[in-house]
């Protein structure tokens, strides 16, 4: 009987699983996949970290698209900066902190309460409810925690890549080469993710019939990542004004990488001080754990 009962929860596991997998299938576009025999880029081509496929979109339905249109329409805006620097839709965004919160509201405390039932325990009604509560806001907030690390993460990657960029860009400048064709054949050499977007930011300037820097300030601004923005008004100042520039992107990847050892150092100060607190746990629990027989001994004979 016993075996019976596993057999079944793993073949319901199976099912489950099944249909996880069948709805996490992408369904590719049709634009996307003549590109792709022809080997011509297509637009939007690497923006760094791949949007997320339909799934999530597809599992929010049209109340993740209602919710995702009135929360960023409401006092409190959706984390779009960091969205798009890790590649997440607010559907998707949407529906991680709703499951979030239903699993940590039903799951958990139904769990803990058929333990307790199990063992012969009797709850009262409040304390899984309370439970559910914290939970379920505990999962709530949950996808912002990952959306902020993952984010930080990743901006700190566009501002490197913007460091080096910065260098070829002066460096394809010195070789007589206009601002548009230094800005692109800069971005060509690296093949990070982080030059991927402002690759990928590029294509999708030319294919609107703007300018580069069009791209570099408009990625800036999604991604906040302000470095970008001076990069494209470094470039459109030459562009429009014929200005000498190579000087200027010199300076500026060289400010920009001193910002950089600095908030390097800092963090690393930040991770010493924060290592000296186990030692110092440790050091005193084994002064307790040495001193106590002796004291043992003074206080109680």
């Amino acid at each position: 009987m016993f075996g019976l009962l596993i057999l079944s929860g793993a073949l319901v596991g199976l099912g489950i699983a099944l249909l996880v997998r069948a709805w996490s299938v992408p369904v590719p576009q049709l634009s996307d996949a003549l590109n792709n025999l022809s080997g011509a880029p297509r637009r939007g081509q690497g923006l760094g970290p791949e949007p997320e496929t339909d799934s999530w979109i597809r599992l929010a339905g049209p109340f993740g698209r209602g919710a995702a249109a009135r929360r960023a329409a409401g006092p409190v805006a959706l984390p779009t900066a960091e969205l798009e620097l890790i590649g997440w839709t607010p559907e998707g965004f949407l529906t991680r902190k709703i499951l979030s919160a239903l699993g940590g509201a039903l799951f958990i405390p139904v769990v803990i309460a058929g333990a307790a039932g199990l063992a012969g325990i009797a709850l009262p009604f409040v304390v899984p409810a309370a439970l559910s509560l914290a939970l379920a806001a505990a999962g709530w907030l949950l996808p912002n925690i990952v959306v902020r690390d993952e984010a930080k993460v990743a901006r700190e990657e566009l501002r490197r890549a913007v460091c080096s960029y910065l260098d070829l860009v002066s460096l394809r400048r010195d070789a007589s080469e206009g601002p548009t064709q230094a800005l692109e054949r800069a971005a060509d050499v690296g093949d990070g993710a982080a030059f991927q977007r402002i690759r990928g930011a590029l294509i999708d300037a030319r294919v609107a019939g703007g300018q580069p820097w069009d791209g570099l300030r408009s990625l800036g601004e999604r991604t906040g990542v302000s470095e970008l923005t001076d990069v494209a008004d470094i470039a459109a100042t030459a562009a429009v004004d014929g200005a000498a520039i190579v000087s200027t992107l010199r300076a500026r990847a060289a400010s920009l990488r001193a910002q950089l050892l600095t908030e390097d150092e800092a963090e690393a100060n930040s991770r010493s001080e924060k290592m000296t607190l186990p030692a110092a746990v440790m050091a005193l629990g084994y002064t307790i754990l040495l001193g106590y027989p002796a004291f043992s001994v003074i206080a109680f004979g």
